[in-house]
């Protein structure tokens, strides 16, 4: 084997330090090193189909593949960032996370793990519910419980003026 050939067939796929990481386009692109001092830019990422992610730049790596070992025609597979990976998983959990502490567990027993580091929204066409530190904040729509409205549209029997309890909402 040459030693052209074994150069290109090495160039095929190798270890990159990724940096200006854009996400603004049709494909999410970045630079590479793809050896010392040697950079690509504008560099596709390819992501897996309903998952998308902008992984932190410092500390991030990737498996750059030259398709047909032409280095003209490169990609990167999934960004990895050693440096802020979430660890501590169990055997069989799955988890999604961000550099900020927010985290999605589901657990291989069954159960699913949603931490946020300052809020949670829900918005279902014009309902939302975000919750915080502050608590729950509802905008729009109502509150039923056991089928029974306990919004601030929800009525009382039973209501005497004075320190007594009234019965519970109407239903």
């Amino acid at each position: 084997m040459t030693k052209e050939v074994f150069d290109k067939i090495r160039g095929m796929a190798r270890r990159v330090t990724v940096k200006d990481i854009k996400d603004d386009g049709e494909t999410q692109t970045a630079s590479i090193e793809v050896a010392d001092g040697i950079w690509r830019s504008d560099v596709e990422i390819l992501q897996q189909y309903g998952i998308s992610s902008s992984a932190p730049e410092d500390g991030a790596v990737a498996i750059a593949l030259a398709l047909g070992g032409d280095e003209g025609d490169i990609v990167l597979l999934p960004i990895a960032n050693p440096s802020s990976r979430m660890g501590g998983l169990g055997k069989g959990d799955a988890g999604f996370y961000t550099k900020g502490g927010d985290r999605v567990i589901a657990r291989a027993s069954g159960g699913i793990e949603l931490v946020a580091a300052s809020s949670i929204s829900l918005t279902v066409g014009g309902v939302s519910l975000t919750i915080d530190a502050a608590g729950f904040h509802f905008v729009g729509g109502g509150i039923w419980h056991d089928g029974v409205p306990i919004d601030k549209t929800h009525t009382h029997g039973g209501v005497v003026e004075g320190g007594g309890f009234t019965d519970p909402p109407a239903g």
